[in-house]
């Protein structure tokens, strides 16, 4: 694997949290804020290429991995912030776009798992994150291997009505229900969902993972406090007839309320650069 070097750091850095592999792998520690209020610090991660585009939007090609170029590295970060992370939070959209993906930190870089299962271990955490999948409508495939990891617990966040689509069908061992209060779009409200995930599932800390309409309401509803962007070298392009999305999607903010962040670190691997950014307060 290309090394990850370590270019900028905004703050000095923290005392040693992570297993010294892993502190080589990152070229350097990760320490996070305590979570806000009542509910979890919300972290994302996500990779775009320069024209900011994050998924080519083609058959077998939707998921990240295209657009990174299956960047070693990439793969590497994903795993560690799965690796710290509570839960993992996603849309159902993202479940089905890439098919077969388990969002867990062993799957995405198997070759560390046993320095995942250290890390969760000396934090006290369960050995694999609580995987969250967001579905306002409750309409999810159940076969898909998400839902059938052995200890994976999975919980499908939805609305009052796809609580009730669901009711009718069996799930899986280890997948459970629950319903939240509704957004005014009538997806699942995102500072409902997190004031649950806190109290109901003890979450501290949530990775987002897309896609990129529900990273735009956790974005508008304030519920964002992180992010972990991966800059692929790379141009993907887009044309009248070729839908392809950038990070924000369904909502175009205006210069008096768009969201700005402080760049937090820059890393380097390669060609590609690990950029960590956090929302500025107001």
């Amino acid at each position: 694997m290309e090394p990850i070097q370590t270019l900028y750091e905004r703050e000095p850095p923290p005392a040693a949290t992570l297993p010294p592999a892993l502190a080589a792998l990152y070229d350097g520690e990760l320490a996070f804020s305590p979570a806000p209020g009542d509910r979890p610090l919300v972290i994302a991660n996500f990779v775009a290429t320069l024209d900011g585009v994050v998924s080519y939007a083609l058959p077998g090609q939707r998921g990240g991995g295209a657009i990174s170029g299956e960047s070693e590295p990439d793969h590497a970060v994903m795993a560690l912030l799965r690796a710290e992370a509570d839960a993992v939070l996603f849309g159902a959209g993202s479940l089905h776009e890439d098919s077969g993906h388990v969002r867990t930190p062993e799957f995405i870089y198997p070759t560390l798992a046993t320095a995942w299962a250290e890390l969760r271990a000396r934090q006290g955490r369960s050995l694999l994150p609580l995987n969250v999948v967001v579905s306002g409508s409750g309409v999810v495939d159940l076969r898909e291997a998400n839902f059938h990891h052995p200890g994976l617990r999975v919980v499908i966040a939805t609305t009052q009505a796809g609580a009730a689509r669901l009711a009718e069908r069996d799930l899986p061992l280890g997948v459970e229900t629950v319903a939240v209060e509704s957004a005014a779009d009538g997806g699942v409200s995102p500072r409902a969902l997190l004031t649950t995930l806190r109290r109901d599932y003890g979450v501290q800390l949530a990775l987002h993972e897309g896609g990129p309409r529900l990273f735009t309401a956790f974005l508008r509803a304030g519920c964002l406090d992180e992010i972990f962007l991966t800059l692929a070298p790379q141009f993907a392009g887009r044309a009248g007839d070729i839908a392809r999305p950038a990070l924000v999607e369904g909502h175009a903010f205006t210069p008096a309320d768009a969201p700005w962040t402080n760049l937090i670190s820059v890393k380097r691997a390669g060609d590609h650069l690990l950029l960590r950014y956090r929302r500025r307060d107001g």
